[in-house]
């Protein structure tokens, strides 16, 4: 019997009932509930590929559940959303653009040059973001790979040490190597690769979440 794709499943429903942009909210609602990366202490938020916004949804209501005060939430894509919240700030800015990208940072949360200072820096990077697809497989994972790596960078520098992230990837080819550069990077124990019930079974996709360490 062959898999028959249906847009309209479950998690579709799901998240219309749930006023959700898209069904991925509750990806990141199962990485949240296996690994705990967002709580009490996360103030600053920021967003990568946030269009149409579901996970933007997610992390401000659990914020709030958490009462969590004076918490912020910066996004960023090259695609708006409709999705008014306070506290969050809006930015259509090509992620790859990383001095623009840097100096709205710098602004918005007064983050430092200095890599020394890190009082400032990202408490947790959320990030289910993927390229424009042409649907040629091989140009599709090159592109995908090529934006990962562009916006790595900004993992690097801005997020505090010993803190958070979730990475949508594909499973193409660069896979590998980019889960071993950020082992390297952020410690082996502290990277885990997870695909959530919510992602469909034909997909390519999985997350790279990045946990606290023990």
């Amino acid at each position: 019997m062959h898999w028959i794709y249906n847009p309209y499943d479950f998690y579709f429903n799901k998240a219309k009932q749930e006023w959700y942009k898209a069904r991925s909210a509750f990806k990141l609602e199962e990485i949240q509930e296996k690994f705990k990366i967002i709580d009490k202490n996360t103030h600053k938020v920021l967003d990568i590929g946030c269009a149409p916004g579901s996970w933007m949804q997610y992390t401000h209501s659990l914020l709030q559940k958490m009462n969590v005060k004076d918490f912020s939430i910066i996004w960023f894509d090259i695609k708006e959303s409709t999705v008014n919240l306070p506290n969050v700030h809006p930015y259509v800015q090509d992620i790859t653009k990383i001095e623009k990208v840097e100096k709205i940072l710098q602004d918005e949360w007064i983050i430092p040059y200095d890599p020394e200072v890190k009082n400032s820096w990202v408490d947790f990077i959320q990030s289910d973001m993927a390229p424009n697809t042409v649907w040629h497989k091989s140009v599709d994972a090159l592109r995908s790979v090529w934006l990962l790596e562009e916006t790595l960078r900004i993992y690097k520098k801005y997020l505090k040490p010993n803190w958070r992230f979730a990475i949508k990837i594909f499973m193409w080819p660069g896979f590998q190597e980019f889960v071993a550069d950020l082992k390297q990077h952020f410690g082996g124990k502290n990277i885990k690769v997870f695909k959530p019930k919510a992602c469909r079974a034909i997909s390519k996709e999985t997350y790279i979440v990045k946990v606290t360490s023990l």
